[in-house]
């Protein structure tokens, strides 16, 4: 049987982290935004933690930061927000269950955001 890389745990605590400030964020934002521009806000909050937890403990990447690992950063994180803002954007339209829609949105976003990450940013 093939042994889970210790990323992923690490992956899933620094998530689990930025997904807590995200939906702390986007409750307290839905007072003053739209849903979409809410989740957006939320969701690039989450990402400044995630950089440097990612950067520094999940993949324990040596290199220092450059523009080509910035650049790689900010273009993942682009369609995570995409992949995340529509999933709840879509998922609050069809049930109108706010928190539904934040996990499954999360879910979608997370697989796609630690494959990138791991394969294309902090190779």
């Amino acid at each position: 049987m093939k042994r889970i890389p210790p990323s992923i745990y690490k992956f899933l605590v620094s998530g689990g982290i930025a997904t807590i400030i995200d939906f702390a964020c986007y409750i307290v934002l839905l007072k003053i935004f739209w849903p979409s521009i809410a989740k957006s806000i939320s969701i690039l909050m989450a990402n400044v933690w995630s950089y440097m937890v990612n950067k520094h403990w999940v993949f324990s990447t040596k290199k220092d930061t450059d523009s080509k690992m910035i650049g790689s950063y900010i273009m993942v994180q682009v369609l995570n927000l995409a992949i995340n803002v529509g999933v709840n954007s879509l998922m609050l339209y069809l049930t109108g269950y706010v928190v539904l829609s934040f996990i499954l949105a999360t879910i979608c976003a997370t697989t796609v955001n630690y494959t990138l990450q791991k394969l294309y940013v902090f190779k």
